[in-house]
């Protein structure tokens, strides 16, 4: 028996729906099943009604389920004791972020007058963006750190997280430039010659996602032709320099590159699109220490609405 099935168990409880409830979880729905199914196994009886839509909880998951959410309540509160227990010298925020904000974002953030008062001691995992809530999902990590968009993958507006904005960053569409300092490619070049293209790995949905929404709007099909793919915006943005095609990269990532007349935005605003930097946790208690860091924010939430802690333009 593993608490990750009492957790999935919960989940779907909450969703009532298998396919929402994997989404969350951030596994396939048939992996979700499986470990439903292997729980039903080890208690010995079904917990799930699945004949009716939104499916609903047998008898026995009925009493089963008060039992559930004490356990997992205890095994957390167990785990923050024994940490607290520990002493400051085990007291580690850990995090997980995109490559991108990890990099370019959380140094600085880390550093800012609002964050170095508290002197938190941290580590960081860096990943793509559903490793992040996978981590935050099965509690290998404390905050997970991403990019937010209202139309981008809503896994982390089912789940039991809240969140907290620390800034902006904008997705812009750039090239290398040339001898004269103009653009490499131009997408609005009307020759019918394609336009070599560095995308977003397919496992990095999110930023593909929002990828899709932006040529969407564009006023004709984009003649673009993929040529080289990588989870890593670091990694596209090597290759825009180094003059293989066009890509869009966060602002953050972009901007030194720009700076430095080595690459220009293309598209103008239209080929661009904002995205919020926004900090997750899940519902229940942390370590002393995250609980320190999550009472901070919201303090300087609460003093300073709306304000942008991102890194400045």
């Amino acid at each position: 028996m593993e608490l990750a099935w009492f957790e999935d168990f919960l989940e779907l409880v909450a969703t009532r729906n298998f396919s929402t409830a994997a989404l969350a979880r951030s596994i396939s729905q048939p992996a979700f099943s499986r470990r439903i199914k292997s729980l039903e196994a080890w208690i010995g009886a079904d917990l799930i009604d699945r004949s009716t839509y939104p499916v609903h909880l047998t008898d026995a998951g009925n009493v089963f389920l008060p039992r559930c959410q004490e356990q997992v309540r205890e095994m957390y509160r167990l785990r923050t004791d024994c940490r607290n227990a520990a002493g400051a010298s085990s007291q580690l925020v850990t995090f997980a972020a995109l490559h991108t904000l990890s990099i370019y974002f959380f140094p600085t953030w880390m550093s800012s007058p609002q964050m170095a008062s508290l002197a938190t001691r941290s580590s960081m995992h860096a990943a793509d963006f559903m490793e992040c809530i996978e981590h935050l999902s099965s509690n290998r990590c404390d905050f997970a750190i991403t990019y937010d968009h209202p139309d981008g993958p809503p896994v982390l507006k089912t789940g039991p997280f809240e969140s907290l904005l620390l800034g902006t960053d904008r997705l812009i569409l750039v090239s290398k430039v040339d001898s004269p300092g103009k653009p490499l490619y131009d997408i609005d070049r009307s020759d019918g010659e394609e336009i070599p293209f560095l995308a977003y790995s397919w496992n990095d949905g999110y930023l593909g996602k929002i990828i899709s929404l932006i040529r969407s709007r564009w006023r004709q099909p984009l003649n673009l032709s993929t040529v080289y793919q990588s989870s890593l915006a670091e990694s596209l943005k090597h290759m825009v320099m180094a003059g293989h095609g066009v890509a869009w990269l966060p602002q953050s990532c972009a901007r030194k590159g720009i700076l430095d007349g080595e690459l220009v935005q293309i598209g103008g605003q239209q080929m661009s699109l904002a995205m919020e930097i926004r900090i997750f946790r899940r519902a229940g208690p942390l370590s002393r220490a995250g609980e320190q860091l999550w009472k901070h924010l919201l303090h300087n939430a609460e003093r300073r609405p709306g304000r942008d802690l991102s890194i400045p333009r």
